[in-house]
């Protein structure tokens, strides 16, 4: 740039950007010297509308109260050192600011001179909330809400490095629906894909808050416990199998019946959590042999 006419030029085309809020504060001083409040001595249309009320020629002060006008004492280092500041603020979603309440700001401050600061900030929040749910549907599946085989390879990383601290043991339940393939045979995908809901449900509630539940896909599921005793695993088992053993009835199309096969390994040391995995799928294996086994069994009695 050349002269103070290309500042101009570019001090209007900032301030004209539909995102960026761009504040020029000038401090305002005691008898002492020190700066007590800073004025708005220019601002662009944005911030304003960010602050949903005129700014131009009001202090800080005027605008906020003393508990939230926080970023005062900040501003008063950055014009007593001269430097600068770049930083990202959240706010409370239970705030008592209406303006505030729940949002994300990214935020640059810098010192001009002893008497003045420029700021410039810019709402995140959809951002922020569109990253979140990107983020969410990454690792969670779709239909259930649950957590993806993708979080549980995740969780099941540092659960096993875990265990090289000692403790109780870690378990890994492999669970298959049996009999589901029957429910959409005959009444259909969409009620085959409500009796899945409802069974991350149950599952849900059957399992403590602290452990990890997982669509690991199709009609297979997981359950990873940390910090679980042997005997308390085994007793999880049977109130997961009471839990997706019962009666389902989906929009009057009912009763649907279905039964679940368990596989659980036992981890007291830390091992591959492919070799986890394996031992959990042979035990369900012949978990779904056994209960085959009983109900043809059942079926021959009866006849």
């Amino acid at each position: 740039m050349t002269g103070e006419t290309d500042w101009a030029a570019l001090g209007r085309g900032l301030a004209a950007h539909p995102d960026d809020a761009f504040v020029l504060l000038r401090a305002v001083r005691d008898r002492t010297g020190a700066v007590v409040d800073l004025m708005n001595e220019w601002v662009n249309p944005t911030a304003e509308r960010n602050a949903g009320e005129r700014l131009q020629g009001r202090t800080v002060l005027e605008v906020y109260s003393v508990e939230d006008a926080f970023l005062l004492p900040d501003q008063r280092a950055l014009l007593a050192s001269g430097g600068s500041r770049c930083m990202q603020l959240t706010f409370p979603a239970d705030g008592d600011d209406e303006r505030l309440r729940g949002r994300v700001y990214g935020l640059f401050m810098v010192a001009v001179d002893a008497d003045r600061l420029v700021c410039q900030y810019r709402d995140l929040t959809e951002q922020r909330e569109l990253q979140a749910r990107l983020e969410h549907h990454a690792g969670h599946d779709e239909l259930t809400g649950l957590p993806n085989r993708r979080l549980l390879w995740e969780h099941l990383e540092v659960a096993l490095a875990r265990l090289e601290r000692g403790g109780r043991c870690l378990a890994m339940l492999l669970c298959d629906l049996d009999r589901f393939k029957a429910v959409n045979d005959t009444h259909g995908h969409a009620v085959g894909d409500e009796v899945l809901r409802q069974v991350a449900r149950r599952l849900r509630a059957t399992v403590r808050p602290q452990d990890v539940l997982v669509r690991y896909g199709g009609d297979e599921f997981v359950v990873l416990c940390e910090e679980l005793s042997a005997a308390t695993a085994v007793g999880l088992v049977g109130r997961l199998r009471e839990a997706a053993g019962t009666v389902f009835v989906v929009d009057g199309v009912g009763p649907v019946e279905i039964g679940i096969s368990i596989g659980m390994a036992v981890a007291e040391r830390p091992l591959p959590g492919d070799a986890l995995l394996l031992e959990a799928d042979r035990a369900l294996y012949a978990d779904k042999l056994a209960r085959r086994s009983k109900r043809v069994r059942g079926s021959s009695q009866r006849q």
